[in-house]
């Protein structure tokens, strides 16, 4: 009896195991330098916005888990090469990937004088890439010196772009971020000086700011693997992700925004939500629409954040990433988080 018994119990244990098998699903291939033919050792392959990702070994090969749940762009890059990026990496062949390097480009030439120090640029730049939180005050820029920024003063705004990969330092959520700058732009409006008393040398503001944003992609990793699994480090990343911007909109897709004690107000006046806002599911993706084009939001924690739209739709991941950002701004607090307030679409709290 007791040998029938073992047999069963085996048996069901490779039925188990033989479905976990068919369904991984890998991503495997060799990277080259499109020059020299040579492998590339330390290219840096993940997916945008996560912390799965990998590098190439000596022979320029990797191998990488297919994680599908992102909707996230599969990216290659390495610095001093051309960073490419794939929206369907399961069906390209990645056998042999040339990156081409890059190649130096002559100091832009500018038409305008840039009137702003390097300083007073540096801080605007910092507020609005890390935030404006008490997270952003434990964030660090390692290579702040590779941003190029410029003010613009016919057009009162303020450019910048990074000539490589920023390294974020999170000292409160314990996190590394890679992130590859594509756009990033303040626009501001200048201040009347008419009624202000010039004293000293002390320098006084010129210009106040109207908007800002900026695009990109990020990767995420352990800023220190021991201290990972540490109880602060997970009730820091539970706070964070409870009042991001990546959960609200989680929550407005699965209709969930009422019953985690989130408020909708529209012209001052709370409103229903079912009435607002109206979600489907559509594959692995959600679409929104909203009646309206501007709401604010209250959090259980009486933060007051508010949200623009230039059409009333959105397409929303099973994450809550917002997949037509371009449409979307933000204000208020969920504005004021930032790269410092963000967490990987692969976040699960604990």
């Amino acid at each position: 009896m007791i040998k029938r018994i073992m047999k069963k119990k085996r048996f069901i244990f490779l039925l188990i195991l033989i479905p976990l098998s068919i369904n991984a699903q890998f991503i495997k291939g060799t990277i080259t330098d499109a020059t020299s033919k040579e492998p590339l050792p330390s290219v840096n392959i993940y997916f945008s916005g996560t912390s799965k990702g990998t590098i190439t070994d000596f022979n320029g090969d990797f191998k990488i888990s297919y994680y599908e749940n992102s909707q996230s762009i599969f990216t290659v890059s390495l610095l001093g090469y051309e960073t490419q990026i794939f929206s369907d990496p399961l069906n390209t062949d990645f056998s042999n990937l040339e990156l081409q390097p890059k190649v130096g480009e002559l100091p832009a030439v500018y038409l305008y004088p840039d009137p702003w120090s390097r300083e007073k640029k540096e801080k605007y730049f910092i507020k609005q890439f890390l935030g404006t939180t008490l997270i952003a005050k434990e964030c660090s820029i390692l290579n702040l010196d590779k941003v190029r920024m410029r003010f613009n003063p016919s057009t009162k705004k303020m450019t910048a772009y990074a000539e490589e990969p920023l390294l974020i330092e999170n000292r409160d959520l314990n996190y590394l971020v890679t992130y590859n700058l594509t756009d990033f732009e303040i626009t501001f409006e200048e201040l009347s000086l008419e009624n202000v008393e010039m004293s000293g040398s002390m320098e006084f503001p010129t210009h106040y700011m109207i908007s800002s944003y900026f695009v990109g992609s990020a990767f995420f990793k352990e800023l220190n693997e021991k201290d990972a699994k540490r109880g602060w480090v997970r009730r820091h990343r539970k706070r964070a992700y409870k009042v991001s911007e990546l959960r609200l909109f989680k929550l407005i897709a699965e209709n969930r925004f009422d019953e985690e004690g989130y408020h909708l107000v529209f012209d001052r006046k709370k409103v229903v939500v079912k009435d607002h806002i109206r979600s489907r599911k559509k594959g692995a993706l959600y679409i929104v629409d909203f009646r309206e084009k501007q709401y604010e939001i209250m959090d259980p924690q009486n933060f007051q954040s508010a949200i623009y739209l230039d059409t009333p739709k959105l397409v929303i991941s099973d994450a809550g990433n917002v997949l037509n950002y371009k449409v979307l701004k933000t204000g208020g607090f969920v504005s004021n988080l930032k790269v410092s307030g963000m967490l990987p679409l692969d976040y699960k709290m604990e």
